[in-house]
C-alpha cells in the first residue's frame, strides 16, 4: 500500500513551516501569504499528492457540536435508543440531530446530504440498506460515520449492534425447553442484520433440537404492530393447529400477534404461548406481559458515544470495529409450558 505523505513532508519540500501549509489549506482571505510561497506549498501538495485528513483539520477548528443521527423509524425500540443516546450526548455537551428515514432508502440518502452539509461531528445511523456507496462517500470525505444496530460487512466503521443470533437461538430454547415443537416464527426485514440472524437463530435452534423447520409456520413481518397481527392472522387461518407457540423478531409484532390471538377467540398462553426480542416499555404493561429478549439499550448509547469519541481522536488508528452487547431472557407471563 502506497504510503500517504504527511504535512511536514508538504512543509520540508516547499522549505516552509507546518503552520504554513495549515495558513494555505484554510486558505482564509483574511491570513496574508505571500504570493511566492503559496505557489511553492500547493506545488509541493500536486508533487506529492498530499490529501489532508479532513477529520484532523475539524479537530483543529470548530466542532459544531451536534451529532446527526438516522434511524430507520420512530417504533419503541428507536424511541428507546434516541432517548438513552441524546440523554448519553447531552450530558457530554453534544446535541442529536434526528432523522426519520421511515425505511426508505433514498429518504435516508437525502438525510445523509443534509447532515454533511451541517457539517455535524458524526454521522449515527441505522440504515436501512441501498446507501452503502453514499456512506463510503462521507467516509473518504473525513465524516465519522458510527453504525448503530446494524452492521455492513467491510465498511470501515465501528458498529454497535446486541447478539442478535445468540439472543434468538435463546428464545427458541426457551419454548422448546417448555416442551413446545411446532413453533411458529414472525420474522422482521430480512435486508438488516437483526432480521437476518434472528431468522438464522430460530432455524439453527430447530435443527439443532431435531426438530424440522416447516415453511408454512415462517411469515415475514417489517417489525411494525400491524405486520404481526396480520401474520398472526394467516397462521391462525392456514395453521392454527399446526403450531403451539409463535416467536416474534420484535416485541410490537409480538403485541400485535398477541391481539390477533385474542380476536380470534383464543387466549395467551392457554392456547398459544407468544415471544418478543426488545423488551420496550409497552412488553412489562401489556396483558398478558409480554416474555421477550432484552437488548441493552444504555449500553449501546454509552457505547456509540465512546464510539464516536474515538473515531474524532486525531492519532487514533481506525479500522472495522465491531462490538457486540450481550441480550438476556425476561421471563414473564405470555409463555407456558404444553
Amino acid at each position: 500500500m502506497e504510503k500517504k505523505a504527511t504535512i511536514k513532508e508538504v512543509a520540508k519540500k516547499a522549505g516552509v513551516s507546518v503552520s504554513t501549509v495549515s495558513r494555505v489549506l484554510k486558505d482564509n482571505p483574511n491570513l496574508y501569504i505571500r504570493t511566492e510561497t503559496k505557489k511553492r506549498v500547493i506545488r509541493a501538495i500536486r508533487e506529492l499528492s498530499f490529501k489532508p485528513d479532513i477529520r484532523a483539520q475539524s479537530l483543529r477548528g470548530v466542532r459544531t457540536w451536534i451529532i446527526g443521527l438516522i434511524i430507520p423509524n420512530l417504533t419503541p425500540f428507536y424511541d428507546q435508543l434516541v432517548w438513552e443516546l441524546e440523554d448519553v450526548c447531552h450530558s457530554k455537551g453534544y446535541g442529536v440531530l434526528i432523522c426519520d428515514s421511515n425505511n426508505d432508502p433514498e429518504r435516508e440518502r437525502s438525510y445523509l446530504d443534509l447532515l454533511e452539509r451541517q457539517k455535524v461531528d458524526s454521522i449515527v445511523i441505522s440504515t436501512v440498506g441501498s446507501n452503502e456507496e453514499r456512506l463510503r462517500q462521507l467516509i473518504r470525505r473525513g465524516t465519522p460515520v458510527i453504525l448503530a444496530d446494524e452492521d455492513i460487512p467491510g465498511l470501515n466503521v465501528p458498529a454497535i449492534f446486541a447478539e442478535n443470533y445468540p439472543g434468538s437461538c435463546q428464545a427458541t430454547q426457551y419454548l422448546i425447553d417448555l416442551n413446545h415443537r411446532k413453533i411458529a416464527y414472525i420474522s422482521g426485514p430480512l435486508k438488516v442484520l437483526s432480521g437476518k440472524e434472528r431468522l438464522r437463530g430460530y432455524r439453527n435452534t430447530l435443527r439443532e433440537n431435531n426438530i424440522s423447520f416447516e415453511k408454512k409456520l415462517l411469515k415475514k413481518g417489517n417489525y411494525s404492530y400491524g405486520s404481526g397481527y396480520k401474520a398472526a392472522q394467516a397462521l391462525l387461518r392456514e395453521s392454527k393447529d399446526r403450531f403451539t407457540a409463535i416467536f416474534c423478531a420484535n416485541d410490537l409484532m409480538a403485541l400485535g400477534a398477541v391481539r390477533a390471538i385474542q380476536d380470534t377467540g383464543g387466549q395467551v398462553p392457554e392456547d398459544y404461548s407468544v415471544i418478543g426480542f426488545d423488551d420496550i416499555y409497552f412488553s412489562s404493561i401489556s396483558y398478558p406481559q409480554l416474555t421477550t429478549i432484552a437488548q441493552p439499550v444504555r449500553k449501546m448509547a454509552v457505547k456509540i458515544f465512546e464510539a464516536i469519541r474515538e473515531e474524532m481522536e486525531e492519532n487514533l488508528s481506525r479500522g472495522e470495529k465491531r462490538y457486540r452487547l450481550s441480550t438476556r431472557l425476561v421471563i414473564r407471563q405470555s409463555c407456558r409450558a404444553v
